[in-house]
């Protein structure tokens, strides 16, 4: 008897899916929308997760009792739902990383369009801008020469 077995975790994404199986120490090779273990039935030959119509992964097995591929399903599901929280922890904390270097950008863009507004107006108003760095902070300091 030849059997789909399904899980409540969808396998979607092919990369995880490979990276599972490796982590639970299960050869593969992939062909097309097809990965191919090194897992062996009697009568269908290797098993393989296989794309249905919905886009996801499931596997294709022949066994007498279904007890094995249960087994190795659940360690395969288990790995894949590791793996892929830590994609996820690791896209948000890129995610962060890029709007935290935004952010920063926006505030050095502001402190320069100010820094430049202040030294217009100074010099309109005849006085000469000196800048200096103090603790990290910029200091304008505004010399007026009177004769």
């Amino acid at each position: 008897m030849s059997a789909v077995i399904q899980t409540i975790t969808p396998f979607i994404d092919q990369e995880i899916l490979c990276e599972a199986l490796n982590a639970v120490g299960c050869g593969f090779k992939i062909q097309n929308n097809k990965i191919i273990t090194d897992r062996m039935d009697l009568r269908i030959g290797y098993q393989t997760f296989e794309k249905d119509s919905l886009g996801r992964y499931i596997l294709l097995a022949y066994s007498h009792t279904d007890k094995p591929q249960t087994e190795f399903i659940q360690q395969v599901e288990k790995e894949y739902k590791t793996i892929y929280q830590k994609k996820l922890e690791e896209l948000e904390l890129k995610r962060l990383e890029e709007e935290r270097l935004r952010l920063e950008k926006e505030r050095q863009e502001f402190v320069e369009k100010q820094k430049q507004a202040v030294m217009e107006r100074a010099k309109e108003q005849g006085y000469s801008v000196r800048e200096e760095k103090v603790k990290g902070k910029i200091k304008l300091v505004l010399i007026k020469n009177t004769y």
